[in-house]
Order: structure tokens, then sequence, then C-alpha cells
């Protein structure tokens, strides 16, 4: 039998500074970033929708700046074309809105 030991990094700044904060309704276990300049505090390690993951969220948010389409990034990144447009509104664009 062999043990396979993994590390846990906050996926928001990278730390490996993690401790356990329980399981959400699904049953996924709960981080939490115990480092002190990470904006984020709770994360899940492994996400059951593609569109939670954080990295996915960067690339549309990436996408959108290349003046890709919202159909066209959904068809790209195997999420929803609706799902990418309320991640592009709950963005803060940092114009003073």
């Amino acid at each position: 039998m062999v043990t396979k030991i993994t590390t846990v990094k906050c996926p928001f700044c990278g730390s490996e500074k993690v401790s356990k904060n329980g399981h959400n309704k699904t049953g996924k276990q709960v981080y939490n970033c115990n480092n002190s300049k990470c904006s984020h505090r709770n994360f899940v390690e492994e996400y059951t929708y593609k569109a939670y993951n954080p990295e996915v969220r960067k690339q549309v948010l990436k996408m959108a700046v290349d003046c890709t389409g919202t159909r066209a990034t959904g068809r790209i990144l195997g999420i929803s074309k609706d799902t990418v447009t309320a991640i592009l509104k709950k963005t803060k664009t940092g114009h003073g809105r």
C-alpha cells in the first residue's frame, strides 16, 4: 500500500499555511487560509463545478479583456454562457462603480 502525502495550498495566495475548517453542504473538505495578507479565508481543495474554481474565473476575465464573446468563452472553458455573464457582473472593475 502506497500512501500519498499532498500539501494543500491556498488557490488565491499560494500559501501552505492552511488548516481544516469543517465540511460544506456537499461533504467537501473546507480549508482556512492562515496567511494574514490573503484576501480570501475559506476555500475548497477540489471544486464540484468548474465555474467555482478561481483559475477558471481568472480565465474568464482574461478572455473578456481579449474581447472574446460570452458564448465562445463558455464553450472553450466548458461552462454555461450564463455563468460567464454572472462572473463578469460580479467582478469589481475598479472604475468607481
